[in-house]
């Protein structure tokens, strides 16, 4: 490696520490806002000793703590030496059929987002899970009915059952029978 390829290695490496930090940054600050704002709903709740904003700074604690996880997990692979490699000069074009996935991925949250006051989060989370496995390109029955079942299981356990969180139960009246089905069958033998 000439000495030139070893001063464009260094300030590839300088920049990569510098982005990293910065997308911790960033991380940060939006995590701080969204903790900021859990103070406007802090209310004591009558057998939950956390208030209703107890879980979302869970959710804001764990967030920054995953944050900072990966940006230790980057310095660390920085410092461990990465190889000098050519190819990273190299433009990559992505096919429009993958920038469609891409897409397709992005916005699914927000179709769940606008069905989810509709139809109750209690019937649309399984749908929102089956169909994010199936963009990310899982086709296999077991792992599809699985993940699907365990992830809304611990959902159902966790939120309804142990923080009684108040999901939205739908507006439709069949779904939001269906839904308080759901919670009433969750809450069994409590």
């Amino acid at each position: 490696m000439s000495q030139s390829d070893q001063a464009a290695h260094a300030e590839n490496i300088s920049s990569r520490y510098i982005r990293y930090l910065m997308e911790w940054c960033f991380w940060a600050v939006l995590i701080g806002i969204y903790y900021q704002q859990t103070t406007y709903f802090e209310n004591h709740i009558e057998n939950y000793d956390f208030g209703a904003a107890g879980w979302p700074r869970v959710i804001a604690i764990a967030a920054l703590l995953g944050a900072t996880f990966q940006l230790l997990l980057q310095v660390h692979t920085l410092r461990s030496g990465l190889p000098f490699e050519e190819t990273e000069r190299i433009n990559f074009r992505i096919p429009a059929r993958d920038w469609i996935h891409r897409i397709a991925i992005f916005c699914w949250p927000f179709v769940f987002l606008y069905f989810t006051p509709r139809i109750g989060a209690y019937v649309s989370l399984p749908l929102f899970i089956f169909g994010l496995l199936l963009l990310l390109g899982v086709r296999r029955l077991k792992p599809l009915v699985l993940v699907v079942a365990v992830v809304y299981g611990l959902m159902l356990i966790i939120f309804t059952r142990y923080f009684y969180v108040a999901l939205p139960v739908g507006a439709e009246g069949l779904f939001y029978n269906i839904n308080i089905a759901i919670i009433e069958f969750a809450r069994i033998g409590r």
